[in-house]
Order: structure tokens, then sequence, then C-alpha cells
């Protein structure tokens, strides 16, 4: 459903996918995995992460890995409680005594694919890598350099300002804070937050987050917005806890619940943001 942005007084972004929407160091950090891999692993690496971009894996944005027990869950994102299963080669697996309780998500066993940064993980995971930080790290690093290069927007700072003068903008992003000061600077997005929170450990802590600013701000969760383009760490918290949110959503193949509108990228937000009343927050 759309949201009514005259009546939201904070607006919280997501960084990655969410500020700029490049995907090409996805590419960079899939090669970085791949080679941690043994020779003898790498085509078939390479293979699911290809079909994994097309669709036609069972590991997909929205679902989470099992690195323990090598399945692909889907999870009710209300109760977290798993309602399918499958293996590795997208068989269906029937033993629901494996997920009697809700899981719970980290980074290295239980995975949260919630975006394009996990599904080389996932697979690296599958065929026996244990660390992917370092790899994920020097992506970072290629990030800052000159050989990569962002989309130009030139009307995003303009239409993230005009919406600063709306309401309060806080990031919430678990990139380490020193990339996201180098990442915001080449973004031309400096001064644009009035709080910025990193390593913020979503999805783990989302919503303990959101609960925090509503609280310190004084208002009511629908009159907060989450964006993002990460649906288990930035839209299903903010959907449990009755805020709106926006899910950017380049295939438009995510389910979500009321409360929430789905665009294809930043941009699409554009003209209803420069349509609010330009006043003082």
């Amino acid at each position: 459903m759309p949201i009514q942005w005259n009546e939201i007084k904070t607006a919280i972004f997501d960084l990655d996918g969410t500020l700029y929407e490049d995907t090409h160091h996805f590419e960079y950090y899939a090669a970085l995995l791949e080679e941690k891999l043994e020779k003898s692993d790498r085509n078939s690496f390479r293979k699911d992460y290809e079909n994994m971009l097309k669709g036609k894996h069972p590991v997909a944005v929205g679902r989470v890995y099992d690195a323990v027990r090598d399945r692909v869950l889907e999870v009710d994102p209300e109760t977290n409680r798993v309602i399918n299963t499958w293996d590795w080669e997208g068989k269906p697996v029937t033993k629901e005594e494996e997920y009697k309780e809700p899981i719970t998500f980290d980074f290295d066993s239980m995975i949260a694919i919630g975006d394009g940064w996990w599904l080389p993980v996932a697979a690296a995971k599958h065929y026996g890598l244990q660390s992917t930080y370092d790899a994920y790290h020097k992506t970072k690093e290629f990030m800052q350099t000159e050989a990569f290069q962002f989309a130009e927007q030139p009307e995003r700072r303009k239409a993230l300002k005009q919406l600063r003068a709306h309401m309060k903008l806080i990031l919430i992003t678990n990139s380490q804070a020193d990339d996201v000061k180098r990442l915001l600077d080449t973004l031309d997005l400096k001064g644009i937050f009035h709080e910025v929170i990193a390593n913020a450990k979503k999805p783990v802590h989302t919503e303990e987050h959101f609960k925090k600013i509503i609280e310190t701000e004084k208002i009511l969760p629908n009159e907060a917005v989450s964006l993002g383009d990460n649906y288990l760490n930035d839209i299903v918290p903010a959907e449990n806890l009755g805020m709106n949110a926006v899910l950017i959503d380049p295939q438009g193949c995510t389910t979500t619940r009321r409360h929430t509108e789905c665009v294809q990228s930043l941009t699409d937000l554009f003209p209803a943001i420069q349509r609010l009343q330009n006043t003082s927050y």
C-alpha cells in the first residue's frame, strides 16, 4: 500500500542495495569466494550461483540457508517457524522434527538470504568454506577504489534533502562505521542523515533498534517507515511492529504483508517525496 508520507515523522533507511542499486560488486564478491574453494568445487559453485541469479535454484532472496543441515528454508516472517524445507538440489524435505522451534538467524550457520550479498555466501558455505569475512572486507575495499563506479543518481541527494526537511532520517546498516562514512561521501550523501547506526547486526537486532527509535522519538509505530532491499532484515521487523515499510524489490517477486509498499528502486519514490510540503522537522 502506498505510504502516506505527510504522516511519517521518522524514516529509517538501509544502505547497501537501498541508497545505491549497483550490483556488480556482488559478482566481484562471488569471484573472491570462488577462489577460496577447492578447485574441484569451483565450477559447481559458479553454476549454482548463476542459477540463483536466474531464479533456478532453491536458494533465493527471502529464504534461509541452514549451513549445518545444508537445507534451504521458507520461514513464516511473523513467527520465524519453518514452513517449507528443500535440499540443495531443490527436492522437498519433510523432516519436520528438525525444526520444531522458531529459528534464530545468525551470520554463519542460519543465514537469512535477504539480499544479493548472501547468495554467494550460501553457495560457498555449501561447498565447505568456513569464513567469508576476508572476501567481504576486500569487496568493501574494492568499492572505495576508482575501479568501482557507482551509477550516477543526481536526484538522490535532492530528494533525500527534501525528505530531511520534513522528518527525521536515520540510517541503520550492518556495514562498519568507516565503510559507511566512505560510502556516504562517495554517494554525495554526507550530512543527509540525522543519525547513523553502523554494525547494526540485522536481522538479529533490527526490531530492538526500531523499538528504541520509536521510544526515543516519542512517535507511534505507524509514524515511522523502514526502507530497505532486505525483506528479512529491514521489512519483517517493521511489519511485526506495525510500522510502515518500503521494500526495494527489483524483481518484484517478494510477498509482503500490510503496511508495506514495494518499489523497484528508490528513485520510484522521488515523485512522492517531492510533493511533500517543505516544512522544517
